[in-house]
Parts: C-alpha cells; sequence; structure tokens
C-alpha cells in the first residue's frame, strides 16, 4: 500500500487498486452495499467506484496489527469488525460473503444482516 492516490483514497501497489480509505461509521445490509459504493461521489474523487469481490477485501487483510488485520497506516481507524464484499454465497441466496477485519478471517452471513463496507475502483 501506498499514500493517499487522491483525497480520501489509497493505492495498493500490487494490484493497482484504489480503496476508500477511510471506513464509515455506518453499516449497511449487503444489498445496500451497492448503492452506498456507486452513490459515493461525494466523498471519493473520481468514477468507477464499487464494492469489492471477496477476493479483493481479503488482498488487504494484513494480520500483522494486534487490533485490526489490516494496514493501519494505510486505512487509519478501520473498525475492527465485518465488512462485505460483493461475492454472493452460491448455496443460498440469503447469504453472502464477508471478510471479519477483527481477525482476517473470512465467513458468510445473513443479507439482511448490517455490517461496514468499504468502496473500490
Amino acid at each position: 500500500m501506498v499514500g493517499a492516490a487522491g483525497a480520501g483514497t489509497v493505492t495498493d501497489t500490487k494490484t493497482g487498486r484504489i480503496w476508500q480509505q477511510a471506513s464509515v461509521a455506518t453499516t449497511y445490509s449487503w444489498g445496500d452495499v451497492q448503492t452506498y459504493c456507486s452513490a459515493n461521489t461525494a466523498t471519493l474523487p473520481g468514477t468507477g467506484w464499487r464494492w469489492p469481490t471477496i477476493k479483493e477485501l481479503q488482498s488487504i487483510v494484513d494480520d500483522r496489527s494486534a487490533a485490526v488485520a489490516i494496514d493501519t497506516t494505510a486505512f487509519p481507524s478501520t473498525p475492527p469488525g465485518i465488512f462485505w464484499s460483493s461475492t454472493p454465497y452460491k448455496d443460498s441466496p440469503t447469504l453472502a460473503w464477508f471478510v471479519d477485519f477483527s481477525s482476517g478471517n473470512t465467513g458468510v452471513g445473513g443479507v439482511s444482516d448490517v455490517h461496514y463496507a468499504r468502496c473500490v475502483r
């Protein structure tokens, strides 16, 4: 990870993806995350913001930190909680994949559950 690619963003030098740097305190149901990311242009520069897949979200897990499993220099103030991915669970339309940044583990949750969101482009 490197510093800001623009106001409120950070670039992953390995993948070239640009990530939303700050987490918002609001939590969302799985279905509401897509709207959040696509409509977040007021706070994020440029266009093309979307909701990351489970593989993309896993790519920013960093379990070297004791407090939260993410690079806290690149992503300060990330809560040690669950962040939705855009990847549905293939065996059930009522479940979807997430990353729990308190541990770095992945799991599935009910699409009506509310969790954090982070956008990527």
